[in-house]
């Protein structure tokens, strides 16, 4: 009871109990330090570790897309200056063009007969368009020597292993007549397609070497005496080793000339999807060419004016 008899207004921190309460609390404050290092763990040592695959294919996945963006700027570039050099070609050419002399075919200079067309694929076509019409031309050029070759194993066979004379004056008939006309009804097309941007004259180009790679599969393969092909060269070889020998060169020749036809339709077939032409627009074009053409519409009418003639002088002939 002796707590009772306590001054109610004396200091409670001179009390022993709590003094000795505060300096134990005091003294476990200051034992603690946060930055103390008594629970630091050693540093790893990580010379001998494996790398890590991801970094490593992350590695070779960047310097692959570098390779590839800097052969894409080198293309890019490239092609921008072929573009400038075509522009360059065709501003100074633009300013002779009437004045373009034809140089197709190219023929020496003793021949009487002048060539009929200018042609220049490096001026007149676009540069990312140039590859193929080349493509297109080389083809032409290697059916050209297909007919040729063509006629001159024809002539052998006929001469040296019995052939028949069809064979022969069949295979100068096609030098003669297809080569104009290939040049003119699918490689002259898809040149003025490329270089005008035209879809109708794809549909010409389309049409007309579809056909004719088909003629030309049956001249390579030899079954018939439409050409010196694969099966009668084969057979040849028996009666004449020479003979048959510059038939199957003739046969080369049709199959290098068929397979460059059917490359050529699929690779401009491509480049006619992706840029957007359609039949439509073949048609608009022919109408808006074609029939909105002078000549055209003056031969049009002079027609329908000759057929209401002939009407009316029939049905007044008839009414007396």
């Amino acid at each position: 009871m002796s707590g009772l008899n306590d001054n109610p207004f004396a200091d409670p921190f001179q009390d022993q109990s709590v003094q000795n309460a505060a300096k134990s609390t005091q003294n476990a404050t200051e034992e603690f330090n946060p930055f103390s290092q008594t629970g630091q763990s050693q540093p790893k040592n990580n010379f001998g570790a494996v790398p890590d695959a991801t970094a490593i294919n992350v590695d070779v996945n960047s310097d692959e897309l570098f390779r590839q963006q800097e052969d894409l700027r080198k293309r890019e570039a490239e092609l921008q200056r072929r573009q400038q050099e075509f522009e360059q070609r065709q501003s100074q050419h633009g300013q002779n063009s009437g004045n373009r002399p034809h140089n197709w075919p190219p023929l020496p200079s003793f021949v009487p007969v002048e060539p009929c067309f200018y042609q220049d694929i490096d001026v007149e076509v676009p540069v990312q368009f140039q590859e193929t019409v080349k493509m297109v031309y080389y083809t032409y050029l290697t059916y050209v020597a297909a007919l040729t070759i063509n006629a001159v194993a024809s002539l052998l066979y006929m001469l040296l292993a019995n052939g028949a004379i069809g064979v022969f004056m069949l295979s100068v008939i096609q030098l003669i007549l297809f080569t104009p006309c290939a040049f003119l009804f699918w490689f002259r097309p898809v040149y003025k397609a490329f270089r005008d941007d035209s879809s109708f004259n794809f549909m010409i180009f389309f049409f007309v070497l579809f056909f004719h790679s088909l003629f030309c599969f049956v001249q390579m393969l030899g079954l018939s005496s439409y050409a010196c092909g694969w099966s009668n060269a084969i057979g040849v070889f028996g009666q004449h080793f020479f003979v048959g020998l510059v038939m199957v060169a003739s046969a080369i020749a049709f199959t290098a000339a068929f397979a460059g036809m059917a490359f050529s339709l699929v690779k401009v077939h491509r480049f006619y999807r992706g840029a957007g032409f359609t039949l439509d627009k073949a048609r608009k074009e022919f109408s808006d060419g074609v029939m909105a053409d002078r000549n055209v519409q003056a031969a049009a009418s002079q027609a329908a004016r000759a057929a209401a003639t002939h009407a009316a002088n029939e049905m007044s002939q008839g009414r007396y």
